[in-house]
């Protein structure tokens, strides 16, 4: 028996962004503002021991997808970081290639408005209290099943801690080959159908 996808293929951008948004705020995630970037870039690379965005990149992609990195607070400081990506169908062929760039996102490559999205790209997780991490888990999965399960995402493993997460917990796998830093999630609605 087939499951229908949570949204369907023909949800535009905007609405699906609208939907992240929505299933953020009950996890306490709000848009970042441009202020918060400072703090979000610091405390990634802490978290990561890595080089991470940069601010200007972090605002910009804000700038188009507001939903694009959602900020936890405690006490009003900033502890839990989800960061996600809507993509336009160019996007899938530089990951094929190689050619993707994470990190300083093109944000030519960010679906809009009434554009439908090809996939998504899961661009970041970061928690640094035991509130945030469950708040950022329960978010996460929401929203990849409720929201955007009828999208494949793809992600970026940077740290062998981060690849561990990915492939054990939340269901990606190498995209290219075996040792490939590019992970790939299929589409949630998918995987319930091949159960």
């Amino acid at each position: 028996m087939a499951v229908r996808a949570s949204k369907p293929a023909e949800t535009t951008t905007a609405q699906l962004g609208r939907e992240v948004l929505h299933l953020a705020a009950q996890h306490g995630f709000y848009p970042a503002a441009h202020d918060d970037f400072d703090v979000v870039h610091e405390m990634a690379s802490r978290l990561m021991a890595h080089k991470v965005t940069s601010i200007a990149t972090f605002r910009a992609v804000q700038d188009v997808q507001p939903w694009a990195s959602c900020c936890y607070r405690e006490d009003g400081v900033v502890t839990g970081l989800m960061g996600l990506l809507l993509l336009r169908e160019k996007a899938v062929a530089q990951m094929l290639d190689g050619s993707f760039d994470g990190m300083e996102v093109d944000t030519d490559l960010l679906s809009r408005g009434r554009e439908l999205t090809a996939m998504g790209y899961g661009w970041g997780m970061a928690a640094t209290t035991p509130a945030s991490s469950a708040a950022l888990r329960a978010c996460v999965w929401q929203v990849r099943s409720v929201a955007l399960g009828h999208l494949s995402f793809t992600a970026t493993a940077v740290t062998p801690a981060g690849r561990h997460v990915c492939i054990t917990r939340l269901g990606y796998r190498p995209m290219r080959h075996p040792d490939d830093s590019l992970l790939i999630s299929d589409p949630i609605v998918a995987r319930r159908v091949a159960a």
